[in-house]
């Protein structure tokens, strides 16, 4: 019997159901997850750490993977420092303290973009006091926005200044649209000359891109010669880069960073943890009330059974963080069968904005 339909077999009391907020942190600390932290995004005060019980369980690993054929390796899951971690977060110090916890239990890929969290780079900055302390622990990205060679070398050099360090692991083209920002790039006096230059110096030692098109990535992949790509894959598969990049990709050595990977944080109604933003990236009405929905244990999953080098996710709160160790510690490939399920059942979010928002 396919695993379709072993699900649907199931009687209705028996059918799996999300685990609750208190539940799920509960069962991240019995299955090995250190010490408890407990707090959900929205207020300084849920992000202090809880006093954990006494004997500690044993703590979680998280498995490193190739970063493509650079012959290093970086945790399977990455910090996601973008709008869910700079805008649910209140405080500087409470951030980075969010950012050395992860990088302690083992997240020690942390990604940000030059402009995340506007003018002041509020994303870098916060990094930056992390990095006081957990630099030489941490593989390090950012983005650039600026197409041009003097553009980008100033979002590079104010980027060592606001993260507070001499080095960047990992930088990218930010968001390249179309094929025409991949020529823009790539010609004489582009932002790739400037990546390139600092790469000659010491200063940045990986180079490639962002996108959220199929048909970009691969004229990207083409003219750029990218050692990493970062994508939003999903199982939606919306927008689809499975057969056509990233396979032909991983054969060729590069590193693929999977984004937007769980939508915005939506992995059921309570534990939503940006409710303000609903609207732009919640699921159709009545979606969860549907029994089998995937979990975002699911999503993380589908994502890791592909050739891909890491997944980031936005971190938020100590809720997501056990949430995210929790998975990675846990993951054991998918079968085909049940890529195909988690796939199918997940296509209830396709038209909405759960995986890119709307707007």
């Amino acid at each position: 019997m396919s695993e379709d339909a072993k699900l649907s077999a199931q009687p209705s009391e028996t059918r799996p159901t999300p685990l609750s907020r208190r539940d799920f942190v509960t069962h991240a600390a019995a299955v090995g997850g250190g010490v408890v932290l407990s707090g959900v995004a929205g207020g300084g005060e849920a992000l202090a750490a809880a006093v954990p019980e006494s004997p500690l369980p044993a703590p979680l690993v998280v498995p490193k993977r190739p970063f493509g054929n650079t012959g290093i390796e970086i945790s399977s899951v990455g910090f996601g420092a973008g709008s869910r971690f700079y805008t649910s977060v209140p405080s500087d110090e409470e951030s980075a303290e969010l950012i050395r916890q992860a990088i302690d239990r083992g997240i020690e890929f942390v990604e940000t973009g030059a402009n995340y969290g506007g003018a002041e780079g509020i994303s870098e900055k916060r990094i930056g006091l992390a990095m006081k302390t957990h630099r030489d622990k941490c593989f390090l990205e950012t983005k650039v926005d600026e197409r041009d060679y003097d553009g980008a070398m100033r979002e590079m050099e104010r980027s060592l200044e606001r993260m507070q360090t001499d080095h960047l692991d990992l930088v990218l083209h930010h968001f390249l649209k179309s094929r025409e920002e991949v020529v823009q790039v790539a010609r004489i006096g582009g932002a790739e000359e400037a990546i390139r230059k600092m790469m000659d110096q010491g200063v940045v030692r990986f180079r490639g891109f962002s996108t959220h098109l199929p048909e970009v990535a691969l004229e990207g992949m083409q003219r750029l010669v990218p050692e990493a790509i970062q994508l939003p894959i999903n199982a939606v598969r919306v927008p689809d880069f499975e057969e056509e990049v990233i396979g032909p990709g991983a054969e060729r050595g590069i590193a693929f960073i999977a984004m937007k990977t769980c939508g915005n944080g939506y992995f059921h109604p309570a534990n939503a943890t940006t409710p303000d933003r609903i609207d732009q990236y919640g699921p159709p009405p009545g979606a969860w009330e549907k029994w089998d929905i995937p979990d975002w244990t699911d999503y993380i999953h589908y994502v890791l059974t592909l050739p891909i080098a890491a997944a980031t996710i936005g971190i938020d709160s100590y809720f997501t963080l056990n949430g995210v160790v929790a998975a990675a510690a846990s993951f054991e490939p998918f079968s085909p069968q049940r890529m195909r399920s988690v796939s199918q059942r997940a296509q209830v979010f396709r038209t909405t904005g759960y995986w890119i928002p709307r707007g």
